[in-house]
């Protein structure tokens, strides 16, 4: 559910929608945080079959991408490991989406708990902001 449908939403309903997201939170499983990559690399020596048009290179490798301190870092992920990797770096995609809607819930809440608190009215945000 986006923001601009928790916008019309009823008290009771976007509460309720909170403690189905804080559910699936508790339920989370392990997860790998990072993106899943496959990859085909060039050796570089000229007489490679890697060097040849249309050759895909060596590979495929695995691995999974994920930003520290600044920077992108890289871990191998064996073949034998494929499918756990996979089904883990599923679930990491699966928790961001829960904790960015739980954000949006959260950003709702607060939107109608200023504007009643002012003695505004609880309005839709304005495009662009």
């Amino acid at each position: 559910m986006d923001a601009k449908e928790l916008v019309g939403l009823a008290d009771d309903e976007l509460l309720g929608r909170r403690e189905v997201l804080t559910a699936e939170l508790a339920a989370t499983g392990p997860f790998t945080p990072g993106s899943f990559q496959v990859e085909h690399v060039r050796c570089g020596k000229p007489s490679c079959h890697c060097a040849k048009d249309g050759d895909p290179g060596h590979g495929p490798f695995y691995s999974v991408a994920r930003r520290e301190s600044g920077r992108t870092m890289k871990r191998r992920v064996p073949v034998g490991l494929l499918d756990v990797v996979r089904g883990r770096v599923a679930a990491w995609e699966a928790f961001r989406d829960v904790c960015d809607e739980l954000a949006d819930v959260n950003a709702e809440e607060s939107r109608r708990l200023l504007l009643g608190k002012l003695g505004g009215s609880v309005r839709a945000p304005e495009k662009g902001g």
